[in-house]
């Protein structure tokens, strides 16, 4: 233990010293001689440097323990945090625990296959995902409200359509905090809501991915992000994560990417349209979710996902979005049928994402492959492990992975 000097003894005893040093200064000069200078004191022992010391850096036990993790894991392990799997909310299935067995980062709960699954039914769902993986999970669902809402049973609201949610942005927050408490109660950590697209006007219900589905929030970029901005602050009051979709918007086109190809070409990387999701970023949402779109004036070449000038150059760097990005669902969508299953993973991964999304739990295994062989170029090691650790630091902020402790997630 280091020796400390008493504050109050030495104040005391340095005007002494001070008095004694200039009357021996006195006598010298008395005597004709020249007066020898005081000896400075030791740097480290002024006041001065003793202010400017630095301060020792807060510990972060979050990011601690995030490191620690992530140092625990090989390049497998990494890579398989990268991919959440589909699990039905009513029980985990042999696919289920084979994917979290594979070290799943993720799960996402999908329709009961035997019906609308009640609230305990849900919360026992969760309880066995997290005792079956190998690191605490993020367990996701959709629940938007309307027609896509995936937990119904008894336990959990029926939610109105984001159309009707958009009509009383003032009660929304509320709303959202409620239906978020009933999500976090049955261990569910993050809601793949809510949908900032803008729908365009001229095409309504015509926009089948959105407008026919009463799936947003209105017409007005600015109106959709005060409520965007609404639904977020409420999922995070009642626990639970917000998810922004789909970047950088399905607002324009006509085709539902879960069925068909689709293209965009009038959003560009300052459109108005944008406005939502920035409301959105601001509002602190930590995750958004890639559209499966081209967007010809951004990158003719590529769906969204798989496009480093939509991922990167504008979520990221332009919007300054350091979240983690997230497909839509890459195991049914015919959107990317011609992208073999391994490779939707690496080239979303590529293009700066981080969480790759499939409802099919036997995918899990072939796009951790992938990327494991892809991880023999350092660059893309590199990509995997910054992936990993937003991923991580996901669940420790919202206090899925604790070092030290139990899991609250379920």
């Amino acid at each position: 233990m280091a020796f400390r000097h008493n504050p109050g003894t030495m104040s005391g005893a340095r005007p002494v010293l001070t008095a004694v040093l200039a009357a021996l200064a006195l006598a010298i000069t008395a005597c004709g001689g020249q007066p020898a200078a005081p000896p400075a004191p030791a740097p480290a022992d002024t006041p001065s440097a003793r202010s400017a010391a630095p301060a020792p850096t807060p510990v972060d036990p979050a990011a601690t323990c995030v490191q620690q993790t992530l140092d625990g894991l090989d390049t497998r392990g990494r890579a398989a945090q990268l991919i959440m799997a589909g699990v039905p909310a009513d029980g985990l299935t042999g696919a289920g625990r084979a994917a979290l067995a594979e070290g799943a980062g993720g799960v996402i709960l999908t329709d009961a296959a035997g019906g609308e699954a009640s609230a305990a039914q849900v919360a026992a769902t969760t309880r066995a995902v997290q005792q079956a993986a190998r690191l605490p999970v993020t367990i996701a669902t959709d629940q938007e409200g309307g027609k896509v809402q995936d937990l119904k049973g008894a336990g959990f609201t029926r939610i109105p359509s984001a159309t009707a949610q958009g009509r009383d942005v003032a009660g929304l927050r509320g709303d959202a905090e409620g239906w978020g408490r009933e999500m976090s109660e049955a261990g569910v950590t993050l809601d793949l809501a809510p949908v900032a697209d803008v729908v365009d006007p001229a095409l309504g219900e015509a926009n089948e991915p959105v407008g026919a589905l009463d799936r947003g929030f209105g017409t007005d970029p600015r109106r959709v992000g005060q409520a965007v901005t609404a639904f977020v602050q409420g999922l995070d009051a009642g626990g639970v994560d917000a998810t922004l979709k789909h970047f950088p918007g399905l607002g324009r086109v006509r085709e539902n990417t879960d069925f068909a190809g689709a293209a965009d070409s009038r959003t560009s990387v300052d459109d108005p349209g944008l406005a939502s999701f920035r409301a959105g970023i601001a509002a602190g949402a930590p995750v958004v979710m890639m559209s499966s779109a081209v967007y010809e004036r951004i990158d003719p070449d590529n769906r969204a996902l798989f496009s480093r000038e939509v991922v990167t150059d504008l979520l990221r760097e332009r919007l300054g979005f350091t979240g983690v990005v997230t497909t839509d669902d890459v195991g049914a969508a015919r959107a990317v049928a011609d992208v073999p299953v391994g490779q939707r993973a690496v080239k979303f991964v590529e293009a700066g994402g981080d969480q790759v999304l499939t409802i099919e739990p036997g995918d899990v295994e072939p796009m951790v492959d992938a990327l494991v062989a892809a991880a023999d170029d350092r660059a893309f090691a590199d990509r995997v492990t910054e992936s990993a650790r937003r991923i991580l630091a996901l669940k420790a902020d919202r206090g899925v992975l604790r070092c030290g402790g139990a899991p609250t997630g379920g």
